[in-house]
């Protein structure tokens, strides 16, 4: 093959040049780039070229995230792929060991009114920082596990900024991290640092955040909740999740639709 044959005559040039094949490295290096740009939709474009060690590493990353996770996963490759990177990211932004900026971490700021937090029918959309409007279901399940600052309006004009709060305390955090031990969703392997609160009656609609209220799930299985309207029950000490109405008739072989962990 093409790369069969590209592999060798590097080979050889470092056999026969190594100081050169090392030059040659080098100014692969110096072509390095990375961008990523806003799309009119709000979506975003990413385009580069990475190095041969952050490419291996990026890929093997992402691979390791990116595989098929059971019969309800109808995602195809490179949503997949994109999906990990968002669980990546997801992963490291809460684990707060980014560098700060002024003192601050880095996060996300998302901008919603009440009746949007909610979703209510006629509420406006909530926005990014960067004026990028999201739904109503993404800000239910960014809302399980949040820091939220209120702030009142009189004629456009910031009058009040409440105290900075998080939807979940630490200790109620570590208690479930101890009872869970990761992602509760039946067959999930994601470990507990890679999971995140999620409130089985929704927070943002009066959902308590007492331990019997929550559950801990990976960044992929609490977006299928909240954006894909699977359920999470929980029964005793088991947790179950019953698919949408559309899909049960792909994965139910008998009565009951409810898989337990």
């Amino acid at each position: 093959s093409v790369e069969h044959f590209h592999a060798c005559c590097r080979h050889a040039r470092h056999v026969a040049d190594p100081d050169g094949f090392d030059k040659d490295c080098a100014e692969d290096f110096e072509r390095r780039w990375l961008n990523v740009d806003p799309m009119l939709d709000g979506m975003h474009s990413v385009d580069g070229v990475l190095d041969p060690v952050t490419g291996a590493a990026f890929r093997t990353a992402l691979d390791s995230l990116a595989q098929w996770r059971g019969p309800e996963d109808t995602r195809n490759h490179g949503q997949r792929m994109a999906d990990a990177l968002a669980e990546l990211l997801d992963h490291h932004m809460n684990e707060g060991r980014l560098p700060r900026r002024k003192g601050v971490r880095p996060h996300v700021t998302l901008t919603t009114t009440l009746q949007g937090l909610k979703d209510e029918l006629g509420a406006p959309a909530a926005e990014l920082e960067l004026g990028m409007q999201i739904s109503g279901k993404t800000v239910e399940r960014l809302a399980c596990d949040c820091t939220m600052s209120r702030v009142l309006l009189a004629d456009s004009v910031v009058v009040d900024v409440g105290r900075a709060t998080r939807t979940v305390s630490p200790a109620t955090r570590r208690a479930l991290q101890q009872r869970d031990r990761g992602c509760r969703w039946p067959g999930c392997d994601r470990p507990v640092g890679w999971s995140t609160p999620h409130h089985i009656e929704f927070w943002s609609r009066g959902g308590s955040t007492d331990l019997d209220n929550l559950v801990l799930l990976c960044h992929y299985h609490h977006r299928l909740v909240h954006e894909q309207e699977w359920q999470v029950v929980r029964v005793g000490h088991e947790v179950h999740v019953i698919p949408p109405e559309q899909l049960r008739t792909i994965f139910t072989r008998g009565p009951d639709v409810r898989w337990a962990a």
